[in-house]
């Protein structure tokens, strides 16, 4: 059957209330496809409606609360035209919640009944007890009692004594674990406890029909209550193995309405709006600004010298194929963006919860390099250099690094680098320590007529663990003169490449396996003896 699809701006026809007086058609919409962006998210809902011929007033759920009305199109058969459309949240009074909370709210109900029968049985059985402590006076039909009725009541007593307090016990330990597993009931009713009644939304289509029975209905809408981001795991099992990249996006959504087995498509352009055609403006072209994320951005402050990035130890969850590689995913291009079409169906609950999903995986020839900075870290770090990477289409995210099977860390990947190279860090390599001291004996303080002049020795020194030897790009610095009074010198680079502008010394170092390495450096400062300078 053909499906006509219209675009309706609210309020763009005003049509008398008597014609839409009978009740409305309350429809329950399925969600089939989901096209998310970074920042939002199209939705495409199917429904079929047993309609009469003349005018109806529909009213679909389960549909997203936070509809951008603009974008709302609305398809069906040549036989219904639709009149009007504007969304609501909870216009009928109806119950629409999500399937999370359902489930939830069901185990919830149960595990506490279950409860309340432990707690009821404990009381009868507490009562039992208290009736028979209330009577245990024993007397014969004249006053008086055999020593063979005493005997049999007395048997009688201690055996139904015992076993109700027996039954208390046993019931006392049901109710405790009972109360255990309610309380984690709880738990998962309150984490989707916003997922109750008016947190879906409502569209209230006025339509009119020229031929009753089943009409289709296709709904598509644009809501900004969804997301996505790039992450990614690192791997590579060792400095002459590729670099495996597997590329991820953390889905996000609260849309109100539960995403059941979706097909999904993620995007990293933007959603197209309102239906206006395009036009072309002038394009201007800026310099990037550091797009690092603040946390990292305030630790590697004080650490990058060659685009060196600290790391912290944290884990994440990817989703993989049966061989460890993505089939699931295909990928399409243009010049605008890329778009990942995930062929097996997807839940993503509506609680604002990040959901990994698993998009690619690719291996990528690398060079591997070690940097340190030890004047600032005492850490010996491991780069990853790609090039010829712009083909990969990354988007700036997080990375967690896996390095000879070891989680070690994460970094941030920043593709839009204006660099040929993308350089990115493995994180910590344990086996290779190194150490900055100033050679006391060697650093002296001296006078000399109205000028003070201080020299300064430091030794690094350099032990390798590791079973293979390694190369280390090694930086330190000197300072630079800010003043013509202050005359600084160095006076011993060992072998180091010095930039005069920066004052920044580079040493490629090389350490067998096994041993150690010592590099010795050292300047001096010469000022006006009645000046302070702090070198530390």
């Amino acid at each position: 059957m053909e499906i006509t699809k219209i675009s309706l701006t609210i309020g763009s026809i005003i049509i008398s209330g008597s014609l839409f007086a009978q009740s409305p058609k309350i429809i329950k919409t399925v969600l089939k496809e989901v096209m998310l962006y970074t920042n939002a998210a199209e939705l495409n809902h199917h429904a079929t409606v047993n309609l009469p011929t003349g005018t109806s007033e529909l009213v679909f759920t389960h549909v997203a609360n936070g509809i951008d009305e603009n974008s709302i199109q609305i398809g069906s058969s040549p036989n219904v035209t639709v009149m009007s459309v504007r969304s609501a949240v909870n216009y009928i009074g109806a119950d629409v919640k999500s399937d999370a909370f359902v489930q939830a709210e069901n185990l919830y109900k149960k595990e506490a009944n279950a409860l309340k029968a432990f707690e009821n049985q404990k009381a009868t059985e507490e009562s039992i007890l208290k009736l028979l402590e209330n009577n245990q006076k024993i007397a014969g039909t004249n006053g008086s009692t055999t020593v063979a009725e005493l005997a049999k009541m007395a048997d009688y007593y201690k055996t139904k004594y015992l076993e109700v307090k027996s039954n208390i016990t046993i019931l006392e330990d049901k109710i405790v674990s009972q109360q255990d597993v309610v309380n984690r009931a709880k738990v998962q009713l309150e984490e989707v406890q916003g997922q109750t009644t008016g947190s879906g939304g409502q569209l209230i289509v006025q339509v009119i029909n020229n031929q009753a029975g089943n009409q289709p209905f296709d709904i598509t809408y644009t809501s900004s209550q969804a997301s996505w981001n790039a992450s990614y795991d690192l791997r590579s099992a060792s400095t002459t193995a590729p670099l495996e990249i597997i590329y991820k996006a953390n889905v996000t959504q609260e849309t109100g309405i539960d995403w059941k087995q979706v097909n999904l498509t993620l995007s990293t352009g933007a959603p197209s709006q309102y239906g206006i055609a395009p036009t072309l403006v002038p394009w201007q072209l800026y310099y990037n600004q550091p797009t690092f994320p603040q946390a990292l951005q305030n630790k590697a402050s004080g650490l990058v010298l060659d685009e060196v990035v600290t790391i912290s130890d944290k884990k994440n969850i990817r989703i993989r194929g049966t061989n460890g590689i993505n089939v699931y995913t295909q990928q399409n291009e243009n010049q605008l963006n890329t778009t990942f079409d995930i062929t097996i169906p997807y839940d993503i609950a509506s609680n604002g919860k990040p959901h990994s999903v698993s998009l690619k995986e690719y291996k990528h020839p690398a060079n591997y390099n070690y940097v340190a900075i030890p004047r600032l870290d005492p850490s010996v770090y491991l780069m990853a250099e790609l090039t010829d990477y712009e083909k990969l289409n990354l988007m700036p995210g997080i990375a967690n690094v896996m390095f000879e099977n070891m989680l070690v860390g994460k970094t941030f990947i920043d593709p839009n680098m204006s660099t040929d190279t993308l350089k990115m860090s493995m994180g910590r390599d344990k086996m290779i320590s190194i150490k900055r001291d100033k050679v006391n004996d060697l650093s002296q303080t001296k006078i000399l007529g109205g000028s003070k002049k201080q020299s300064l020795v430091y030794e690094i020194t350099i032990k390798n663990n590791k079973k293979s030897s390694v190369t280390i790009n090694l930086q330190d610095q000197i300072p630079i003169s800010t003043d013509k009074s202050m005359e600084i010198t160095v006076d011993d680079q060992d072998g180091a490449e010095l930039t005069k502008e920066t004052g920044i010394l580079k040493w490629n170092v090389t350490v067998p396996a096994g041993a150690s390495k010592k590099i010795r450096f050292g300047y001096s400062l010469k000022y006006p003896k009645d000046k302070q300078v702090n070198i530390y």
